[in-house]
């Protein structure tokens, strides 16, 4: 554990091998039951239009809701109103569960409680990062503790679909619902387990324009303002690769089955990479690769619009799923260093809105970007718009931040 520590230095507090514990487990669940409606809403519908609806629905909320909760989120409150979210999300877990076994789980009701969730889930990204901020002993450790989270975070996303694929068949779609309903009980218990914070004093015009003065403190940090509208650019244009990924492996290498898999590794590797970088005492010595990284993701899309090698469509997934990662770490860690504590929260809402609200978005946009150029096409033209607004932004922001 030691040696351990010195690597990872957060792991040293309790109350982070508690959240983080918590967190991995949880994020399992999240993927487990999320990968399990697609499968369900699939085989209820055979639409790939219906399957897009209900993944904006679970994701789309980020954009609107996780800026407006999050402005309401303090050190103070964090760990209740993570609890509420985790409380609540259980509930739709059960629900799912019970109208399965019920029989009773038809289409509009999945749509009615992905949107459910994708609110849940909107409120509860804020909330629980505040909660992980301030939960720190030793402020030093906020970079870490943010890559850590990450790094949880992205081994989840390579885990959950899996055992999504094992649970939905052998044992059925309620058992796959009530798996993240026990992952959220566990979450809960590590939640309660943390120490209570002391509630600051604050203002409560801070709360009534927690939002408000969010974006005054964004207009005014030029880092701020900058980063969080590349990430905005890259969740629009890059971030969305996955919608490609399976008709580059049918149209291009004529193996969907085994090159989306592959392809989906690959970027999964990267950005597990990312995170082990930037959560290790080495992190560091890195921090000049943020204004690179976006540079280097347009790089790998360009790859993938010209490559009729899988091995270097491969090296391309892994450097796109790298810079993605590397770069919506980073920037929020920074951030978070940066920031005032009375605007946190509001800031975690705008980086989830900047970031992952903007992929549902992207799903579409790239979708016609394929329909109009083919897959390959459509990587070519995500890369030259996205370099585009790289440039732009750039340029806008050309003195130092």
């Amino acid at each position: 554990m030691l040696q351990l520590e010195r690597v990872f230095p957060a792991l040293s507090e309790p109350t982070m091998r508690r959240y983080l514990m918590g967190q991995g487990v949880s994020v399992l669940g999240s993927w487990t039951q999320n990968v399990t409606l697609n499968l369900v809403v699939y085989h209820l519908s055979g639409s790939a239009a219906v399957l897009a609806l209900l993944n904006f629905l679970l994701y789309g909320p980020q954009l609107v809701v996780a800026p407006l909760a999050g402005a309401r989120v303090n050190a103070a409150n964090a760990r209740r109103s993570t609890l509420g979210v985790l409380y609540s999300s259980m509930t739709v877990a059960c629900i799912l569960a019970a109208l399965s076994l019920l029989h009773w789980l038809t289409l509009p009701i999945i749509l009615a409680l992905a949107l459910c969730a994708g609110v849940l889930n909107a409120i509860e990204t804020p909330s629980r990062q505040v909660l992980l901020l301030t939960g720190l002993e030793d402020p030093a450790l906020l970079p870490n503790a943010i890559a850590m989270n990450t790094m949880v975070y992205n081994v989840g996303r390579m885990v959950g679909p899996s055992m999504a694929a094992i649970i939905y068949p052998m044992f059925g779609q309620a058992a796959a619902f009530l798996t993240y309903a026990a992952a959220l009980v566990f979450m809960a218990w590590c939640v309660r387990s943390m120490p209570r914070r002391a509630a600051a004093a604050s203002s409560p015009s801070h709360d009534r324009g927690g939002l408000r003065n969010a974006l005054v403190y964004v207009l005014d940090d030029r880092f701020t303002a900058k980063y969080l509208s590349i990430l905005a650019c890259m969740g629009l244009l890059a971030g969305s690769y996955q919608t490609l990924v399976p008709l580059l492996a049918d149209r291009v290498f004529h193996d969907a089955a085994r090159y989306t898999g592959v392809f989906f590794a690959c970027a999964g590797m990267g950005a597990l990479a990312a995170a082990v970088v930037l959560s290790s005492s080495i992190a560091s010595r890195t921090a000049s690769l943020l204004r690179f990284a976006p540079w280097i993701a347009c790089v790998a899309l360009a790859l993938l619009s010209i490559s009729w090698s899988s091995a270097v469509s491969g090296l391309a997934f892994v450097l796109l799923g790298f810079c993605l990662s590397f770069s919506a770490t980073s920037t929020n860690a920074t951030i978070q260093r940066r920031c005032p504590e009375s605007v946190r929260g509001a800031l975690v809402g705008l980086y989830g809105m900047a970031y992952n609200g903007t992929m549902p978005f992207g799903y579409l946009l790239v979708g016609s970007f394929s329909e109009a150029f083919t897959v390959t096409g459509a990587f070519g033209t995500m890369a030259a718009v996205l370099a585009t607004c790289i440039g732009l932004l750039t340029l806008l922001y050309w003195r130092k931040t």
